[in-house]
């Protein structure tokens, strides 16, 4: 590491209240540590879009929230009666996920031609946006030791929002229904779905790439390299709704919801970060986590249709 990286490196953690604990440097200032996630959040492209929430108890409920609607009431004959807006809900556990890297002193040295602070917290926090992306598509259950190499998307990290969609049979399986197009697909998840919501023009169709393999994309030159992700656009509706891909989304899957639905809930102040550095391997060793759990604000309001056939 050179002694211009060591110099920022060190202004850096003091930044972030950091203390030698004798074999790493631990952050205190939780909450600057909390703002390096919800920056990589709000920078990325579909997290960005989504619902995030900072819970203040590891445990708690959700509450699933129908769509209001207006009425007349002939008070003449009987008293307006307000709808319980709740319909049910959630229970929801935040736990911790780790996001554990090496960075070697060599791509440490080149933070120094820039904003040091910057550029260092907008890869952590872009890095785990990633993640949580792929998490929140591909995982299915959270093990006490997770395996990369046996589930490298992710699926044995946390209980994600389409396997929760499959335990709620908020989901089609295309494999079934032979010979159906992607509009006759989507019309079919569209009747699994409140009637207010089909017609309110707030549904979008996440759709995996075999399902845009021939559609016509927009696509901003500036995110080729971004390091946030790229969330593509489809020029035409399909099925009658807006079609876009996401970082990280199933290939054969459409999910029907509007965005706001999908939500990740994150523990106030668990974020927490060390450094231990590793003269003998050249490289800093980073561990970063939170605590955070997985949601759909309602279940109700979204549909799977998994296993598309690439060719239509």
């Amino acid at each position: 590491m050179e002694k211009l990286t060591q110099q920022k490196f060190t202004e850096y953690k003091n930044d972030l209240d950091g203390k030698n604990t004798g074999s790493s440097d631990y952050m205190n200032d939780y909450a600057k540590v909390e703002k390096i996630i919800t920056q990589g959040v709000k920078n990325h492209a579909f997290l960005g879009l989504i619902t995030t929430k900072f819970a203040q108890e590891i445990n708690n409920t959700a509450h699933e929230f129908s769509l209001p609607i207006a009425s007349n009431t002939d008070t003449d004959k009987h008293d307006r009666t307000p709808r319980n807006f709740i319909q049910s809900t959630t229970p929801f556990e935040c736990a911790q996920v780790n996001l554990d890297v090496c960075i070697p002193h060599s791509e440490l040295d080149k933070f120094t031609a820039v904003n040091f602070e910057k550029e260092f917290n907008a890869r952590l926090g872009g890095e785990l946006a990633q993640n949580l992306t792929m998490i929140g598509f591909h995982g299915e259950r959270r093990a006490l030791d997770s395996n990369p190499e046996t589930y490298p998307l992710g699926e044995d990290i946390a209980k994600g929002w389409h396997a929760q969609l499959k335990e709620k049979d908020q989901f089609i399986n295309a494999a079934t229904l032979a010979g159906q197009t992607h509009a006759q697909l989507i019309k079919k998840a569209l009747e699994k779905l409140p009637a207010r919501l089909r017609e309110s023009g707030e549904l979008v169709a996440i759709c995996g790439r075999h399902v845009l393999s021939n559609a016509q994309i927009n696509l901003d030159a500036k995110q080729l390299n971004s390091p946030n992700g790229v969330l593509l656009t489809a020029q035409n509706l399909i099925g009658g709704l807006r079609a876009i891909n996401a970082p990280f989304f199933p290939a054969n899957c459409i999910l029907i919801t509007t965005l706001s639905n999908l939500a990740i809930y994150f523990k106030q102040n668990s974020a927490r970060l060390f450094f231990k550095q590793e003269p003998r391997q050249n490289n800093v060793q980073i561990y970063f986590s939170v605590m955070l759990d997985y949601l759909l604000e309602n279940h109700r309001h979204a549909v799977l249709i998994e296993g598309i056939d690439e060719v239509q």
